[in-house]
């Protein structure tokens, strides 16, 4: 709703503010995700009396009742506590650490997963400590693990193995040394349903400051569609 005329009115609205979830039935807030474009839309049932004398005809009597008022909104900004909540989990929190010597078979073009996240890749070797092959010529490192690059020394070794007996692809034993950071991991579906309180701290930013604050007492927070893993 918006005033005539400028500066804006103290008719004009546009409040905004963060979203702040807090454990049921504790007051102690924080910011899970920032939410954008929320509404409020109530979950209503009609409730009739008919009348026993009139059958067949209009009721007697009715009600709306409200179960619930169900709050949608578009989720930005999307923390690893807020990934547990929605997917009745628990999150972790796994120290930094390196890692010496982690054995794996390599396969030419393929990527191999390592235990952690990969922060930095010291060197890749061979089985027994040489050759030690190059980043960017032999292997990639990725998200995931590293890639084995076609071309390079690393994919001519494997190309040097034998056959597998009874087929499959020709592989090569390898040693990774690497560093990894500290990560939230998070374990989905070990949970049950649990509720919160939420509550929308905002501030009229277009007419005169007014502030204002909205409190949910008894929340369930669930996923209204997808949860997008991989965006271009």
């Amino acid at each position: 709703m918006a005033g005539k005329g400028w500066p804006p009115s103290a008719a004009t609205q546009l409040f905004r503010g963060p979203t702040k979830v807090a454990p049921y039935p504790s007051r102690v807030f924080e910011e899970l995700f920032k939410l954008q474009s929320v509404t409020v839309e109530p979950e209503t049932t009609e409730i009739a009396i008919q009348d026993p004398t009139r059958i067949g005809l209009p009721e007697l009597d009715g009600v709306t009742f409200t179960m619930a008022l169900n709050c949608t909104g578009e989720a930005v900004n999307f923390s690893p506590a807020a990934a547990a909540v929605i997917l009745y989990g628990s999150t972790e929190r796994v120290p930094s650490g390196t890692v010496s010597a982690e054995e794996y078979d390599a396969y030419v073009d393929r990527t191999i997963m390592l235990v952690n996240l990969p922060l930095l890749v010291s060197s890749v070797t061979g089985a027994d400590g040489t050759p030690t092959y190059e980043r960017g010529i032999d292997y990639a490192v990725m998200p995931g693990g590293i890639h084995v690059l076609l071309g390079g020394q690393l994919a001519d070794d494997i190309n040097a193995t034998s056959a597998p007996v009874g087929g499959g692809l020709r592989h090569l034993p390898i040693e990774v040394n690497y560093t990894f950071p500290a990560v939230d991991v998070i374990s989905p579906f070990v949970t049950g349903r649990k509720f919160y309180r939420v509550l929308w701290e905002q501030v009229n930013e277009a007419g005169d400051g007014k502030k204002r604050r909205t409190l949910t007492y008894y929340v369930h927070i669930s996923l209204n569609g997808g949860l997008p893993l991989n965006m271009p």
